[in-house]
């Protein structure tokens, strides 16, 4: 009596939107409906080299992700995680708009942090069936990397013949087909994610609203009034240098004293590379003593979703301001051990 052959292992494959799926009639890019099944058997083909089979599934609605909002990454975390115990998928490929790809990779990181199965998250600069286009080379790539990644992996992104960590990785080139880069490496030796207060909902009803603004010469303390009336939870400030602010404008001190005691308020660096140092500059004391909480070498994209995150799950402003720097999934390196790690280094030059 023939055998019946084992069923392979399954690799979910999870479109959600944007220019990998898109085709141009000669009205410009739109959603190409033969996508999902033109998808799944290029998936399938590159996932049977490794032993592997794919299944699409996709995001409803599928979204341009320069619409994504604050529902966007939580709704796919949801989904991932319905999905993959359904199928008993071995791993994850989520396709992406490029536009938000790091903002949605990051809160991911997050939100599928325990799930068990790698997750790897690409898109193409290219719509798939452009010539050339970068679509199926991103997605072999992403493929690969699932099928080789150890289950407990963080999530990372795989673009442009790179595997980088999401809650490091930027979207820095609008046109390259290396379209994102992380200019600073995972956080050694993260503690987990904490357990959320015993008193709190595992998530809000409504997602949390996280905002940023960045410090440039013109900005006035009323722009950042006028920001944080609109009905967001928490606020970014992209800092000067290593946390500096224009704190002697009229105004600046007040009103982010004010905006500190209703919100969890975040400054990180502009820089792509350092960290925010609150103590090096008068101005940075100035923003601590505002109540500002420092932000590590958080990138724009990754601390956006760790305040999302820790909000959701109702954590207060004052256990936020002592996890916003802490090192929990790889997302920054602490202060105290960049402290150390530049001492060692001095010890030895």
């Amino acid at each position: 009596m023939r055998k019946t052959p084992p069923e392979l292992p399954t690799i979910l494959i999870f479109a959600t939107g944007g220019t990998i799926g898109m085709h141009d009639v000669g009205g410009g890019l739109e959603p190409d409906p033969a996508f999902l099944e033109i998808l799944e058997e290029r998936a399938d083909r590159v996932a049977s080299r490794f032993g592997f089979r794919a299944r699409v599934n996709q995001l409803q609605p599928a979204i341009d992700s320069a619409n994504a909002d604050e529902e966007t990454a939580p709704k796919i975390a949801r989904a991932l995680r319905a999905r993959v115990g359904a199928m008993r998928a071995s791993g994850v490929v989520v396709t992406h708009g490029t536009d938000t790809l790091a903002y949605t990779a990051s809160r991911l990181a997050f939100e599928l942090a325990g799930l068990g199965v790698p997750v790897v998250v690409t898109g193409s600069q290219f719509a798939h069936g452009a010539r050339p286009t970068d679509a199926f080379d991103n997605l072999q790539l992403a493929i690969r990397a699932v099928t080789q990644a150890n289950p407990s992996a963080p999530v990372a992104v795989a673009f442009g013949g790179k595997i980088l960590p999401a809650v490091r990785v930027t979207k820095s080139d609008a046109e390259a087909l290396t379209a994102f880069r992380a200019e600073r490496e995972l956080g050694a030796a993260p503690r987990g994610l904490p357990g959320s207060p015993e008193d709190a909902p595992l998530i809000r009803a409504d997602h949390a609203r996280v905002t940023a603004i960045r410090f440039t010469p013109g900005l006035a303390a009323a722009d950042l009034l006028a920001l944080s009336s609109t009905g967001a939870a928490a606020m970014v400030l992209e800092c000067y240098g290593a946390g500096n602010a224009p704190m002697s404008k009229p105004g600046m001190k007040d009103a982010l004293r004010a905006i500190s005691d209703r919100m969890p308020v975040v400054a990180i660096t502009q820089c792509a590379l350092g960290s925010v140092d609150t103590d090096r500059y008068a101005v940075g004391r100035q923003l601590a003593d505002a109540g500002v909480i420092a932000g590590a070498d958080l990138t724009v994209e990754a601390s956006i979703a760790k305040l999302g995150y820790l909000l959701d799950r109702g954590f207060t402003t004052e256990e936020i301001a002592h996890l916003m720097p802490m090192n929990l999934i790889g997302e920054c390196v602490e202060p105290a051990r960049r402290t150390a790690t530049a001492r060692a280094g001095s010890a030895g030059d």
